[in-house]
């Protein structure tokens, strides 16, 4: 049986493919241990989805037997580094859209999802510029009691 962990990571990728956004498809949606590979010059558009640590819910509360379990999505495309507004036309696009199918939401029944929250991540990542690459971030986190 894989881990809670392991499912939770398979079913985000799988639900940020199903909303059909423009240029974002199973083909560059890419699930890894790093958010950012600067030497990886073979995806040009798209997202990479990495676990990042899990919290616990708040102590003396019903949900203090509750694991939340992040996941970094970090969306990205090869730029040239302009400093202009249409540098995050794509992106931004993409950002909002994951951020309203999750935020709030049980969009999945994976290892007992019950809800999932949308933390802020940076909306452009400086060292991703750096190579040439327009790059923004959030945390999709799926809650479940355990």
């Amino acid at each position: 049986m894989p881990a809670t962990w392991e499912t939770l990571w398979d079913a985000v990728v799988s639900q940020i493919d199903g909303l059909e956004l423009d240029g974002l498809s199973a083909a560059n949606i890419r699930q890894q241990p790093l958010a950012f590979n600067p030497a990886d010059n073979e995806l040009t558009a798209g997202a990479i989805v990495c676990p990042v640590t899990e919290t616990e819910g708040n102590n003396g509360t019903n949900q203090s037997s509750d694991i939340g379990y992040g996941f970094q999505v970090t969306l990205l495309k090869v730029s040239n580094s302009a400093l202009n507004k249409t540098a995050q036309q794509t992106l931004l696009p993409w950002r909002e859209a994951i951020r309203q199918h999750f935020h709030h939401q049980s969009p999945m029944t994976a290892h007992g999802c019950y809800l999932c929250t949308v933390e802020p991540a940076p909306v452009v990542l400086p060292d991703a510029w750096k190579h040439q690459l327009d790059a923004s971030a959030l945390i999709v986190r799926c809650w479940v009691l355990e």
